[in-house]
Parts: C-alpha cells; structure tokens; sequence
C-alpha cells in the first residue's frame, strides 16, 4: 500500500477513469479565431503601454527641461519655458525620454498532463494556458513590444505588431509534446520578460533546476500556475483506478481517506513552489480554472510592469 504522498504524486494531473469527460480533443482541434478574439478582449483590458527608460532620446513623452547647446536647431527650443526662465538669456529645450521596445517570451508547457479537466463544464488546463499565452502576447504588441513563444515551430523568436497575434496562435496550437521542458536562453536579449505558464506539478528538484536555469540569464522570470479545481482538493470516493495522461496506472480503495493527506501534500507542494521563485527572484501567481484569468493575468502584468 503507496503511502499518502506516494499516492499524491501519482494522483497529480492524472485522470479519474470513472469521468468520460477528462479528455477532449488535441489543441490543434480548438477553434483559433474564437481562441484570438477572446484573448484580443483580455489583451485590451490588460493596457500595456510603452515603458520609459529616463534617459533622453526619440520618445513622445516629455522628460525634463535642459539649457540650449550651441549648434542645435532653434526649433528645438521651447520659448515658453525660457520666457519663464529665472536666468537670463538661458533657452531651454524639451528633453523627451527614449522608449525602447521590450521583449516578452512565453513558454506554454506543452506536456500531455496540460489536457486533463475535471468537468465537462471547465477548460482543460491547455485551452486555459493557451488563451493566457495570446491574451499576454497580444497585451505586449498592443504596446509596442515584442512577442514570441519558447514553443512551437517559432520558438525563440519575438515579433511586433499587433498583426502577428494569429501567427502565434496558429505557433502555439502546432507545440508538440516531444519538445524539451525548455529551449536553452542563449542569446536572448537582456531586459526581457520570460513567462512560464504550467501547472508545474513537478518535482521540487525538476523546479529549482528550471528557475536556476532562468536565474542565470538575463532575464526576469515569472510563474503563472494554472491548476484545475480537481487538483486542489480531492473530492472523489471509493475505489477509483487514476491512468496517467503521461503513462502510469494508479488503483486506490477508499480514496476519501486520503483527501486530509493530498490537501495538506498539494499545499505544501505550492508553498514551495511559490518559496522557490521568491528565493530565486521569479513572480509566482495562482489561477483556477474556475475563474475568470483576468486577475491572474492582471497581477501579472503588473508584475511584470513594476520590474521595468
């Protein structure tokens, strides 16, 4: 008999063979102009803008004032301000803050344990992983940024304009099973966003490794754990045989018994989960499937938005 944390792990992103429900069809099934225009209404919402990088250069935004040099164009000047000028013969011109655009990269887990849900009411955790991938990445072209996947046949590449948001959707639905847990981030560009979107129901060693890989590169890493409410508490009874969507068969009797034990196993796995990323300097934010993602990726994006 599997101990009660033995049985949690093999419970984890497993499926209840009782539910005909569980499993629907392959990603590449979903509807991707339904996909688009909701993630477009999110993206909308979320407002993400240029960011300044206070130092003078090509932007819209005004900075500061400084003296006229000699030799630049007198349309530089702004008259009013020197008119107002407490030191005499002193003009003054309008210094606007350089914007650089920004990157933002996205690695959609795609590991068949994403295509499990736990009613026939809710999306499985791909199709809600999916639609926060798009809604984020059309948030970021919507501001003059850069957009790309670490998935997909266009893995580690970043585009703008906010027309390539289908190019991506149709990137993202086309990620294969058989690709690594995550590309090496040689080369990507410093100042840029990685957003991992997984349930990361994984081993701690398997976390610390990924976060440390992330640490170690210029880049600042943020979580989003999307979980189905099935997973965060375990509400089935009797003898129930759990078949792994990545292999494995797990029979329990009495599966009742175990739900003190999975709840606290589940909550201790997220709190380290959640204590890993803060130790290694990463963002971590919970989503339900249940819920609407808006908050979720509101608390994201301001996240990220705080770090620029």
């Amino acid at each position: 008999m599997k101990s009660p944390t033995e049985a949690l792990r093999g419970l984890f992103s497993r499926k209840n063979s009782r539910s005909s429900e569980a499993m629907i069809a392959p990603a590449e099934l979903l509807a991707l102009p339904a996909l688009l225009l909701h993630a477009e209404k999110i993206a909308a919402s979320l407002q993400v803008g240029t960011h300044g990088r206070r130092r003078a250069g090509n932007g819209e935004d005004f900075w500061q004032f400084r003296p006229y040099h000699a030799g630049e164009p007198a349309t530089a000047i702004d008259w009013r301000q020197s008119a107002r000028s407490p030191i005499d013969n002193t003009f003054w011109v309008r210094e606007r803050e350089r914007e650089n655009a920004q990157s933002l990269l996205i690695w959609c887990d795609p590991s068949p344990s994403m295509d499990w849900r736990s009613a026939g009411t809710l999306p499985t955790k791909r199709e809600r992983a999916q639609l926060c991938t798009l809604a984020l990445a059309g948030a970021a072209l919507r501001g003059g940024e850069k957009a790309g996947l670490l998935t997909g046949p266009e893995a580690g590449r970043t585009f703008a304009g906010r027309q390539v948001l289908g190019r991506l959707g149709e990137a993202l639905l086309h990620s294969s099973p058989d690709e690594p847990e995550l590309p090496p981030l040689d080369g990507i560009q410093p100042q840029t966003d990685l957003v991992l979107i997984s349930d990361f129901l994984w081993e701690e060693d398997r976390i610390d490794a990924v976060l440390k890989h992330c640490a170690n590169r210029p880049v600042r890493t943020h979580l989003l754990c999307i979980l189905d409410p099935g997973e965060r508490s375990l509400d089935q009874k009797g003898r129930i045989r759990f078949s792994g969507l990545e292999g494995g068969v797990l029979t329990l009797p009495a599966v009742e018994s175990l739900r003190p034990a999975y709840e606290q196993a589940m909550s201790a796995h997220l709190a380290a989960l959640q204590s890993s990323a803060g130790r290694l300097h990463a963002d971590c934010i919970m989503h339900d499937t249940s819920q609407d993602p808006f908050p979720a990726l509101l608390a994201l994006h301001l996240a990220m938005g705080g770090g620029r």
